[in-house]
């Protein structure tokens, strides 16, 4: 019989609960979480928990799995072989919604020693491609998607989940030889979806933040040559509210974390179309960066 109790997933930020009768579920989820060891059972604390079911074998269009949490179904359901992508853009989701004792910014991050590199970004500028070429480059992963700040202690702290890549990006990812992928899903809402793996090391030193040290905006522009300027810090202040998930939510504390970013770490707006040159471009601010 499937195991339905759940299981921790574990990612440094935040404790995510899960269960799932579904076998081929938790394969892809070793897959894609392959340094996490949990025995299931009684959780006795998880920021979300979620639950993955089939529906009925009945249905014309085929069978699906919906995801469950705290009793409601807040997204459509999905075709059961996409079981992962829904649990990471699902959970993804209600962390964003719930998880409010920090400010989370929409962005990759990435560290070097105690020192952290922000990437806040809308969707489709290539910042989870970007975040992964650094950590490939030997940049420490802290997530393609949550900038969690810690607003009494002013650390960037780690959200250890994998990064779901897109469409051409999986290629441009895949072709690195330390790249660990898990399995291409064909056809989702979103496109072909794979999902990177961060190293161990990564995973270890999930509890440990960093301090800003640099903020950079980027955007990926096909064929279009480096550009890269200072940001002032009253307008890093702005572009980084518009770039958080929770700024007007968490009101003057989020504006006090914003405005404490800014201050401490210096600001680039980086436009690129060549992912070699971004990263070159990254490692020199940052060694220039007092």
């Amino acid at each position: 019989m499937p195991d339905t109790s759940y299981r921790i997933v574990d990612v440094g930020a935040a404790r995510i609960a899960v269960a799932s009768p579904l076998i081929e579920f938790h394969h892809q989820l070793n897959l894609v979480y392959p340094h996490q060891r949990d025995g299931g059972g009684d959780v006795p604390f998880a920021d979300i928990r979620v639950a993955l079911t089939p529906g009925s074998k009945l249905r014309f269009w085929g069978r699906q799995v919906r995801l469950w949490s705290e009793s409601q179904a807040p997204f459509e359901p999905y075709p059961i072989g996409s079981a992962l992508p829904l649990f990471e853009w699902g959970s993804n989701w209600l962390l964003s919604q719930r998880l409010n004792a920090y400010l989370l910014l929409h962005a990759g991050v990435v560290a070097r020693g105690d020192q952290a590199v922000i990437l806040p970004a809308q969707p489709g500028s290539g910042k989870s491609t970007l975040t992964c070429a650094l950590h490939l480059a030997g940049w420490r992963f802290f997530s393609d998607e949550f900038g969690v700040i810690d607003m009494e202690r002013g650390l960037v702290l780690p959200m250890l989940k994998p990064a779901a890549l897109k469409n051409a990006s999986i290629e441009v990812i895949r072709q690195h030889t330390n790249a660990v992928l898990g399995p291409v899903f064909s056809g989702t809402r979103k496109g072909d979806v794979a999902h990177f793996v961060p190293d161990k090391e990564s995973f270890e030193e999930r509890r440990t933040g960093a301090h800003p040290h640099m903020v950079v905006f980027p955007r990926y522009v096909a064929g279009a040559p480096l550009r890269c300027l200072p940001v002032p810090p009253t307008e890093a202040v702005m572009r980084i509210g518009l770039n958080s998930f929770n700024y007007q939510t968490l009101g003057p504390l989020g504006f006090d974390a914003a405005v404490r970013i800014a201050r401490q770490a210096r600001a680039y707006d980086l436009s690129y179309g060549d992912l070699n040159d971004a990263l070159a471009c990254i490692e020199t601010l940052f060694d220039q960066t007092p």
